[in-house]
């Protein structure tokens, strides 16, 4: 899956900055290639990385990825699979899903799913993306270790 509105606002951060993609690359300790994937959209970020452009630019990762055109500011988040897992679970009850709905929505069997929300393992990036928008969240809620 693609984040389609995340390269095209990476590309306008980084030229409002001034930056070219090789000091942004450094800045992210990535390769060139990898950062220039990120911003043509052939290649997903991970969550550290994405937290390392939102700490950068000051903007929030629902900003950064396009869930809202409102320019909020950044918020210091750590990216803690617990957290993020305890936060899915949260919204699932809150919203009254079955985990079987949201695994059919990323198109994902049962067993990833748990590992996600029992924080055995950190979501991939544009699975986090699409139950915020697919569910009305925010990814800044979803990261958080303070709700």
């Amino acid at each position: 899956m693609v984040i389609k509105m995340l390269f095209e606002r990476l590309k306008d951060l980084r030229e409002d900055k001034n930056f070219t993609q090789e000091e942004l690359a450094k800045k992210i300790n990535v390769k060139r290639s990898t950062y220039t994937g990120y911003e043509i959209g052939r290649d997903q970020i991970p969550l550290d990385k994405l937290n390392l452009l939102a700490q950068f630019y000051e903007v929030s990762f629902d900003y950064l990825t396009g869930i809202t055109d409102v320019k909020n500011h950044y918020k210091k988040i750590d990216i803690d699979a617990k957290t993020i897992g305890m936060n899915l679970k949260n919204l699932r009850q809150e919203k009254k899903l079955k985990a079987k709905e949201i695994c059919e929505k990323l198109n994902i069997n049962s067993s990833t799913y748990s590992a996600y929300e029992t924080g055995k393992v950190i979501i991939k990036t544009d699975f986090l993306y699409t139950i915020a928008k697919n569910y009305n969240s925010s990814l800044d809620k979803l990261l958080d270790n303070k709700n």
